[in-house]
């Protein structure tokens, strides 16, 4: 199933660079993090994240990308990092397409998603640690003597 592709934002963007700029800005994020599959080259894809992604997964995110916990992050994630790419364009006063690919852009995107993902695994050994937690037995109720 596909996480994002670049064709879906292509009409607005109106270049593949555009259109897939933060899609690979997040499958270079998650290599760095241990969240991509084998298959995605970390040090190749944070030497260009964008071109990375068009020829290497042609424009498609898809959730073989990213490993089972990349996966779930995903699709926990992946829209609220959405809205973060429009508010950061926003604060920069420009169109959500038109945001540079740069250090300054890798660390703030890297900040946010490491702090979505400091949170997602709180949350989910929350969950572990509620679904192992025994529950208390009930003793028998005592039979009342006569």
């Amino acid at each position: 199933m596909s996480i994002d592709r670049g064709d879906s934002h292509f009409a607005d963007a109106k270049t593949w660079n555009r259109a897939c700029r933060h899609i690979g800005l997040f499958l270079w994020w998650a290599a760095e993090r241990g969240l991509a599959s084998d298959e995605v080259d970390a040090k190749a894809c944070a030497k260009a994240p964008t071109k990375y992604f068009i020829t290497h997964c042609d424009t498609k995110l898809w959730d073989d990308d990213l490993t089972t916990e990349g996966q779930a992050f995903a699709k926990a994630e992946y829209d609220a990092y959405l809205h973060a790419v429009a508010a950061y364009a926003r604060t920069l006063g420009v169109g959500d397409y038109e945001i540079r690919e740069s250090k300054t852009t890798a660390k703030h995107f890297f900040d946010v998603l490491d702090k979505r993902l400091a949170a997602f695994r709180t949350k989910a050994a929350t969950k572990k640690k509620r679904a192992r937690k025994p529950t208390a037995k009930k003793k028998p109720a005592k039979k009342a003597r006569r």
